[in-house]
């Protein structure tokens, strides 16, 4: 029959994120401990260890399940020619991640040297952007760098990513993100 996960297993895990998330935007990361977790949660300890090594493990399987979400609307994002497609892949994007707005919000935030969801994500931006570039031959006609060109791109998703997440879902908060990102490329000679 396959590796099915038990359904009890699963709203346990589910249980412990979403108390992990919820306590991450009360206090910082180093405050929070399991007991707090636990305690939060209505589960015991051995409960939240049958689950995660500790808080740190907890952490790491949260960043990289978001991760491992963003990468296919990555790659989609950018194996499209057309920029119009190119920012309405962006939309999509940003509506089903806030679906898990307060997990990411919580998340985004927290840096440690084992996991760092928004360093992770500039990176993936950022690699996606030089390959989307690079694949079509990009030299800007504005002389500017590339890698410039998508580190400005990495840190404007990211603060329009943040801005949806904490100003909510508004669409034409949504509009004026992809406006500007439409004029970040054009002015960049895309």
């Amino acid at each position: 029959m396959g590796n099915k996960i038990d359904l009890r297993v699963l709203k346990t895990r589910e249980n412990i994120k979403n108390t992990f998330s919820n306590l991450l935007l009360e206090k910082d990361f180093k405050n929070i401990t399991v007991q707090d977790i636990c305690d939060r949660a209505l589960i015991g300890r051995s409960t939240f260890y049958d689950h995660y090594c500790d808080k740190y493990d907890l952490l790491n399987k949260m960043v990289e399940e978001i991760i491992n979400q963003f990468k296919p609307y990555l790659k989609s994002r950018f194996n499209l020619n057309s920029l119009d497609d190119f920012t309405k892949l962006g939309s999509d994007m940003l509506k089903l991640f806030s679906k898990k707005k307060n997990i990411i919000k919580a998340l985004i935030n927290v840096h440690t040297e084992s996991a760092d969801l928004y360093y992770e994500l500039k990176k993936l931006l950022i690699e996606g952007c030089s390959y989307y570039l690079n694949k079509s031959n990009f030299v800007s006609k504005y002389n500017i760098s590339n890698e410039y060109i998508c580190g400005h791109y990495a840190s404007f998703v990211l603060t329009s990513f943040q801005l949806w997440l904490e100003l909510g879902e508004d669409e034409n908060n949504l509009q004026l993100a992809n406006r500007m990102h439409s004029v970040l490329f054009e002015s960049a000679g895309i």
